[in-house]
């Protein structure tokens, strides 16, 4: 019980780490870099045209619109990037402290 209590607590402070992670790393793109998060927003707004724009029956594709913004898009974008240096970081922690023989 304790073994899986520990890994559901270990993945769900990773997400919450990483949530808080991207949303700082956004901030202080728009704050520091303004101009490569404008080319962010753009870039975006093409994906979310090229997903919404596919020719799929309106039943579905109602759901894309509704769902599916720029803004989405790059906080998600800033999560997989939080999640891979968490993950980075993690990993050569647990080399650093227990090193397999």
């Amino acid at each position: 019980m304790g073994f899986i209590f520990g890994r559901v607590t270990n993945a769900t402070f990773t997400i919450f780490l990483s949530f808080i992670l991207s949303y700082a790393m956004l901030i202080s793109l728009g704050l520091f870099l303004p101009e490569i998060l404008d080319d962010l927003v753009q870039s975006a707004k093409t994906v979310e045209t090229w997903i919404t724009g596919t020719a799929l029956p309106a039943r579905y594709n109602v759901w894309l619109d509704l769902f599916i913004e720029e803004g989405a898009l790059l906080l998600l974008f800033f999560t997989v990037l939080a999640r891979l240096l968490i993950a980075i970081v993690g990993s050569s922690f647990s080399a650093a402290v227990s090193p397999k023989r």
